[in-house]
Order: C-alpha cells, then sequence, then structure tokens
C-alpha cells in the first residue's frame, strides 16, 4: 500500500496530519513526443526571456504553447501528501480551495478500487525553473525542452490549482503515456469533473502542448476557473 489518509475528507482542512506516501521512482518520460505549437494568433516569448519572468507576468504571451501563471501565496497551500522518488521525499500541496475536493475525489475513487496518488502540486517558479534547467540539458534547447516542461513562470503549477497524478497500483507508470491505460486514469476520465477536476492537456489542445494524461487541474470554483480562463479556450 502505497497511499494513506488519516482524516476522513470534510477533516482534513483543519487537520496537519493528512499524508499521502508514495514509494515509488517515476519512470522517464518517453523521448519521442509531439512537437508543441504556437497558435499563431498568439506572440510567443523570446527564448532567452524565459528563465527571467517574474512572479507576476507583465503580458499573456505564450512561451512554446505554455500561458504565463502568476505565482501563487505558498501560504494559500495545504497539504496533500509526499511523493518518495528512491531516498529523495517531498511534501505535496495544493490551494485550499482544491484540497477539499482533491480528498473527496480520491476517497470516492477508493470505494471502488481504485488508487489516485498525487504525483506534485503546487511549485514555485525556483523549482520549476531548475526543473525547466534539468529538461533543457537532457533535451539539447529550451524548445525541446518545453515539449514537456513548461518554462518558469508558466507552469500550471504555480497557481496551486493543478497536480500530477498516477495510480498507486502502477508505480512505474508515473508521470508516463502508459498511465493512460490504468484504471486511475480510467476513472478520472469519467468522474474527475464531478469533484471540479479537469484534463489540462487533451490530445490535439489548441495550446499544441503534449497530451499530458497525468496532468489535471482544479476548476470547481470562480476563482480556479479564472485562472485558467484563456487556457481553457484553447481546449
Amino acid at each position: 500500500m502505497r497511499f494513506s489518509v488519516s482524516n476522513p475528507p470534510d477533516k482534513v482542512k483543519n487537520s496537519p496530519t493528512a499524508t499521502t506516501t508514495v514509494a515509488s521512482q517515476p519512470n522517464s518520460i518517453p523521448a519521442v513526443l509531439p512537437t508543441a505549437i504556437i497558435p499563431t494568433n498568439s506572440t510567443p516569448i523570446e527564448v532567452s526571456k524565459i528563465t527571467q519572468v517574474q512572479k507576476k507576468p507583465t503580458s499573456n504571451q505564450l512561451a512554446y504553447g505554455h500561458f504565463p501563471y502568476t505565482q501563487a501565496n505558498s501560504n494559500q497551500m495545504m497539504l496533500i501528501g509526499s511523493y518518495a522518488n528512491g531516498a529523495d521525499q517531498r511534501f505535496e500541496s495544493l490551494n485550499t480551495e482544491a484540497v477539499q475536493a482533491f480528498m473527496k475525489m480520491t476517497y470516492a475513487a477508493r470505494e471502488v478500487g481504485v488508487w489516485i496518488i498525487p504525483v506534485s502540486g503546487f511549485r514555485t517558479i525556483e523549482q520549476q525553473e531548475k526543473l525547466f534547467q534539468e529538461q533543457i540539458k537532457r533535451r539539447g534547447s529550451a524548445k525541446e525542452a518545453a515539449k514537456i516542461s513548461a518554462p518558469a513562470g508558466y507552469s500550471e503549477h504555480h497557481t496551486g490549482f493543478a497536480l500530477d497524478l498516477t495510480d498507486g497500483k502502477f508505480p512505474k507508470k508515473d508521470i508516463t503515456f502508459e498511465f493512460e491505460n490504468t484504471d486511475a486514469y480510467r476513472w478520472l476520465t469519467s468522474h474527475a469533473k464531478e469533484f471540479g477536476f479537469e484534463l489540462s492537456f487533451p490530445r490535439n489542445n489548441k495550446q499544441g502542448v503534449s497530451f499530458e494524461p497525468w496532468h489535471w487541474r482544479y476548476v470547481g470554483s470562480s476563482d480556479a476557473a479564472a485562472v485558467f480562463a484563456n487556457a481553457r479556450n484553447q481546449r
């Protein structure tokens, strides 16, 4: 068992003891991914400026298909669990508006034997910058890196309303296209909307961002929906 929550959904918000435990190593994303395309009606930001984004982007320019997002206040986040990658363990959190909805969703899934595990939640711009630079080293350029990772300042994770999910029964499918073939993904595609969640990057999305079956966002409140208004118009 890789997932445990110490409190029922209606008590999670006021309890600092709610935890999720995942003991697996995420696999690398497949080497072949579709090319990210920037819609013709949008102006891409210059590559040289991607790694210098401030906490409040001053424009709505796209970076390789990714919209800019303001980094949320970390005080608005609440712990939803932890994810372990070998000896490295990190704690994941979401915006307080999304936490209760997420917990209710995971409990509903567990009722039918489906184990939905959070891999990644809120990320600061600094954290995203490190991830993006690592992808540049692996892929050879910012353009190639952006096919599988948003540049710093352009990740939905900055908002605290987005998270990456996996199936607790299949750790080798964490953050891979194989997640699409799991019970967790199939359950999410049928029921996530009931709890205010939607897939951020379905196949053939107008943003031109690669299909990411693991990446979901919360749009169940007016504030959350407003944050993703531009992106939702590109679905």
